[in-house]
């Protein structure tokens, strides 16, 4: 039952998110509340946050045996400055805004499921010839349906595991000349507590994946 209780409250949680991502907005497609499909999978690295872009930059990254199967349905609802008045004339006004909703599957070191619901905020495309380029970055709530036994647990209380904690999404969004519906992406997929204020500090899990990104 108490199961149940958090699923329902974490549903709340990432309806409202949902809700609050829609006021103000833009939308070319008002009638679909997706317009992007991505598939990823990943690997757990034993590193903080911080760490991961001068271990990816030397390649020294110390893989754990924990890996994620994701579904990411996603929506672009247009760019700050068109959506929002205080972004007008200002070096922010053509970030894309929108957001995207994540199903996960574990495996390895742990097997639970994760839900998570993030805002997304994206670049205009670096174009290096034939490959455009872009950055994404997303914050929300993810709900570990299970026990995350991956994640560490406090310092005064190893055993303890915490399923709902803060979900950030980072990632480079790769694509070649006429065909940008169809792109790559290379993401850290991040749980934490927020420094304490979900969770405890030094709770959370650090994956490095890669996929597909289809859009329609």
């Amino acid at each position: 039952m108490a199961n149940i209780k958090g699923v329902v409250a974490v549903l709340l949680a990432l309806s409202s998110l949902l809700n609050i991502a829609s006021v103000h907005a833009e939308t070319a497609s008002p009638d679909r509340m997706f317009d992007s499909v991505s598939v990823y999978g990943g690997q757990g690295a034993n590193h903080n946050l911080l760490q991961l872009p001068g271990r990816i930059i030397k390649a020294d990254l110390d893989w754990e045996k924990s890996y994620l199967f994701a579904l990411g349905l996603g929506k672009e609802r247009g760019t700050l400055g068109k959506s929002f008045d205080i972004f007008e004339d200002t070096m922010f006004e053509s970030i894309r805004h929108g957001y995207e909703f994540v199903l996960v599957k574990h495996h390895g070191l742990q097997s639970n499921g994760e839900i998570g619901l993030a805002n997304m905020w994206r670049t205009t495309d670096l174009q290096l010839g034939e490959l455009g380029v872009n950055f994404g970055a997303g914050a929300g709530l993810s709900y570990a349906l299970g026990t995350p036994t991956y994640e560490d647990g406090p310092d005064n209380n190893p055993a303890r595991r915490y399923r709902l904690q803060l979900l950030a999404l980072f990632e480079f969004e790769w694509s070649l000349q006429g065909k940008e519906d169809l792109t790559l992406i290379t993401r850290v997929h991040h749980r934490s507590g927020v420094y304490g204020l979900i969770a405890p500090r030094h709770v959370g899990s650090n994956f490095l994946a890669v996929g597909l990104r289809f859009k329609y």
